[in-house]
């Protein structure tokens, strides 16, 4: 179990770690000089034969940006308030700062109650109830103590060994999250890393990425609470010893995670709540600093709604980040004004698609008021229905495996077409516009080979690519046929003009042979001028008519097919060379070339040198 410590400057936390572990968790010399917490210190102590770390944060304003860096929501929190000044500004801002990042239990800690009358004390008690109201320390116990007299630790000792019980960290199946908050060297050893494990496992040996930079890491050793451990889990304070990176490519605020997972974002949307006490309304395009676990940027906050967002209310909004942050669908933010120095809000992470020219559109509020960042199911049910998701990017978004996402997808009963997953309700709504459209395009226009896929993929971008995807689906199930970038439905065949069936009698004898007349020989013994001519001859092809091999020859397709099955005869014995083509087939070598090269570029035979070989079905040279 982790601890962390939270409340106003000079309230004791410091001195209530060192009571409970023997540990001064102010490792630095400023902050010995001036007797004040600015960075985050750590300390580690077995409590009722557990371990316990703890994480002690600075309380003076000023360090904001620290103390937020030291929470993670597996901890627990430890409130604390001095019996002599009372609850104070940052007592207020810190159990803010912990609510909004989604922690969930805790006790609360009177200090410093040797200084002061019992009538003070039960003050202070009032004051922290009144304070506490509503929030997840609602029904925290309150311990009074003193590090001056030892008063109350065994109490606070029992206490959190107790909690410590109840609070296991468990691996959660999730790839694996580490957010940094602390690098060095180890002689020896190399760089350390250190911080909360948000998400996942990692043992010894294990492959990481970095996620400012993507440089790939290996996992020398591993440290959990402070011991040598094989293994890190969901919840547990780590450090990672790495291989393969330098002390200074590594700082806070960056991540190790699984390499797949990784993906910098500086715009996402998020559901926040705008805290009871903040002086004024969040309004659209709000400069605010933006806190993420260990990481922080400067952003803005622009709303998807009109009206600006009042104290104490609630909405959905865009960030959008000056630096790439790693968020990931679900974690949590905290959003502090920038022109006023304090915490205005924050909320949970709902969305990493970035839409700049329909942020407002009604159909994107409706999809974000899909997602529930707790239930992947629901929210891949629901999103599904609007738009095809793809699913290596949901992925990603949602810190979730392959395996996990594809048993969400069983589940759910929906459908995967090229990578993306589909509600059904989409994909037949899909289909039927396709073949809809198809049905009244063949019905009007009998002659026509089809229609495009721009023809066919109209509407907003959700509909174009759920129609991409199901004419994808439909030419591979042979609903569906592409020729030439034209689809159509299997059963169609195009209805041969006047004017070609015209033109096919008057060549069709001309191409009756395995060596057909040039375009230029039938142009003149049909006396046709030869630029239109050879324009006309191309639309034999797109009927089936008739196949063209070069720029000035084409054949009936049963003759091609014919010479075809000579190669294939020759094949039988070996490879064999244009000569021996020419003599088997009694065609001229001009001719044979021409035809050659065409299966070649058929994929039905394969050059090699002076000689040929079969490798493909000899259907292929009609298409």
């Amino acid at each position: 179990m982790i601890v962390t410590l939270a409340g106003h400057v000079d309230h004791g936390k410091t001195s209530i770690v060192r009571a409970l572990t023997g540990v001064d968790t102010d490792r630095l010399a400023e902050e010995k000089r001036r007797g004040l917490t600015i960075d985050l210190g750590f300390a580690y102590a077995d409590f009722a034969g557990r371990r316990v770390g703890f994480v002690d944060v600075p309380g003076h304003h000023r360090f904001i940006h620290n103390m937020v860096a030291g929470v993670a929501g597996h901890q627990y929190a430890l409130l604390v308030v001095a019996a002599d000044d009372g609850v104070m500004p940052q007592s207020r801002e810190h159990l803010q700062i912990l609510r909004l990042l989604g922690l969930a239990g805790g006790v609360v800690v009177v200090n410093k109650i040797d200084r002061v009358a019992a009538d003070r004390v039960r003050e202070v008690r009032r004051d922290i109830a009144a304070l506490v109201a509503g929030t997840f320390l609602q029904n925290a116990q309150v311990i009074e103590l003193s590090c001056e007299t030892g008063s109350g630790i065994s109490a606070l000792r029992d206490h959190i060994g107790a909690a410590s019980r109840t609070r296991l960290a468990s691996a959660d199946g999730a790839p694996f999250r580490l957010a940094i908050d602390r690098t060095f060297t180890v002689r020896g050893s190399g760089v350390v890393a250190t911080g909360t494990v948000v998400a996942g496992v990692v043992v010894v040996g294990g492959r990481l990425a970095l996620a400012s930079t993507g440089k790939p890491v290996r996992v020398r050793s591993l440290h959990v609470q402070d011991e040598a451990a094989p293994r890190a889990v969901a919840g547990d304070r780590a450090a990672v010893n790495l291989a393969g990176v330098a002390v200074d490519e590594v700082a806070r605020g960056d991540w190790l995670l699984h390499p797949e997972m990784r993906e910098p974002c500086r715009q996402f949307a998020a559901a926040v709540n705008v805290l009871e006490d903040f002086p004024r309304p969040l309004r659209h395009n709000a400069p605010v600093h933006v806190y993420h676990a260990t990481s922080h940027s400067q952003g803005r906050v622009l709303l998807l709604a009109s009206a600006p967002v009042a104290a104490g209310g609630a909405a959905t909004v865009d960030v959008v980040c000056g630096e790439a942050l790693h968020v990931k669908v679900g974690d949590r933010v905290v959003l502090r004004d920038h022109d006023l120095g304090r915490t205005l809000g924050g909320g949970r992470v709902i969305d990493l698609q970035a839409s700049r020219k329909s942020r407002r559109h009604p159909r994107r509020r409706q999809l974000l008021a899909a997602i529930r960042p707790d239930d992947i199911e629901h929210t891949l049910v629901e999103t599904s229905r609007h738009r095809p998701i793809a699913a290596d990017a949901f992925g990603r978004h949602w810190n979730v495996s392959g395996e996990r996402l594809a048993e969400v997808v069983r589940r759910g009963r929906l459908e995967v077409h090229d990578g993306h997953i589909m509600h059904p309700a989409l994909a037949a709504t899909a289909t039927a516009d396709v073949e809809r459209t198809l049905a009244d395009h063949h019905a009007q226009h009998a002659d026509s080979d089809g229609l495009t896929e721009q023809e066919l993929c109209i509407g907003d971008e959700a509909t174009r690519r759920a129609r991409r995807l199901v004419l994808a689906a439909g030419v591979a199930n042979g609903t569906l046929r592409v020729s030439n970038g034209r689809y159509s439905r299997a059963t169609h065949r195009a209805a041969i003009p006047v004017a070609v069936q015209r033109l096919f009698r008057d060549v069709e004898g001309l191409l009756d042979s395995t060596q057909p007349a040039s375009l230029g020989d039938m142009a003149k013994r049909l006396k046709q001028p030869f630029r239109s001519f050879e324009r006309d001859m191309r639309a034999l092809p797109a009927f089936g008519l008739a196949v063209r091999i070069s720029d000035t020859r084409y054949f009936l397709p049963a003759r091609l097919l014919e010479l075809a099955e000579v190669a294939k005869t020759l094949a039988d014995r070996g490879p064999f060379t244009v000569r021996q083509f020419r003599d088997a087939s009694n065609v001229g070598r001009n001719v044979v070339i021409e035809v050659l090269e065409h299966f070649d570029a058929k994929g039905f035979t394969r050059r090699s040198g002076d000689t040929r070989v079969v490798v493909g079905e000899s259907s292929r040279v009609t298409t």
